[in-house]
């Protein structure tokens, strides 16, 4: 496992898809930290939670751009014929997820980390010129739950890239289900007084991972259900890679 984790990691610094979503990261934790900050009144400035709030609130987007990661870390493979000089490095096709998913869990990992280097920065900066107190136990508490969440979400996208196959398939499919069908499908299932179904579906679990506080579903349930939605997914992409011919 060793080698071809290696092997992944050397592909994702290579890919310029990668830097570009290095940047975005990059300017979402500084919209975030601004947004937060510069919208905050003076007494809410003081209050601890807001640097928890700060983080928390950078962790969905670091979600969804980790999902698209872990996307393409599959689908780059099928789209340029890769695939097979890849598959006779690694000629067991489980492996092969296993080894996407570690390395799409990865890449959430450092989408997170980066932003938050920037958050810190600029809201030590921001806050000390404010003299308003720093609070690091609440905002590494809101690290760890959002740094869970992100490597949750690279290996769901990089699940669902080995399932699909096709990058344009599995990048649309994936954004219109998070922003239009299952937002439907939550006033569908509202509607028949089915509320609590829509809170384990995969974006609302993904939310409920990220920030489960004023929701109605614990946090650990959440978790699981997203966790669920992951297995689901790698072992579609398991049978999918298994049965695809490559030649």
């Amino acid at each position: 496992m060793t080698r071809p984790f290696a092997a992944e990691l050397l592909k994702l610094r290579t890919l310029r898809s990668t830097w570009g979503f290095g940047f975005v990261a990059l300017a979402f934790g500084a919209l975030v930290t601004a947004g937060n900050i510069g919208g905050a009144t003076e007494s809410d400035r003081l209050d601890p939670e807001l640097q928890l709030r700060i983080v928390l609130d950078a962790a969905f987007p670091a979600s969804i751009l980790a999902i698209l990661i872990g996307v393409i870390l599959v689908t780059n493979e099928f789209r340029h014929g890769t695939i097979a000089r890849t598959l006779l490095a690694t000629p067991r096709r489980g492996r092969f997820v296993a080894v996407k998913l570690l390395t799409g869990g990865f890449a959430g990992a450092a989408l997170i980390v980066l932003m938050f280097v920037v958050i810190a920065v600029t809201a030590v900066v921001w806050l000390g010129i404010l003299d308003v107190p720093l609070a690091p136990g609440e905002a590494a508490d809101g690290l760890g739950r959002a740094l869970f969440a992100v490597v949750l979400a690279g290996t769901f996208g990089a699940a669902i890239g080995a399932a699909v196959h096709s990058q344009v398939g599995a990048l649309v499919g994936t954004l219109v289900w998070m922003f239009v069908l299952e937002p439907l499908c939550w006033v569908l299932l509202g509607l028949l007084d089915l509320d609590r179904i829509a809170d384990y579906l995969p974006a609302a679990s993904l939310g409920g991972l990220v920030d489960s506080e004023g929701g109605d579903v614990p946090w650990l349930a959440s978790a699981g259900a997203f966790l669920g939605w992951i297995t689901v997914a790698t072992v579609l992409g398991v049978l999918r890679t298994r049965r695809r011919d490559i030649t």
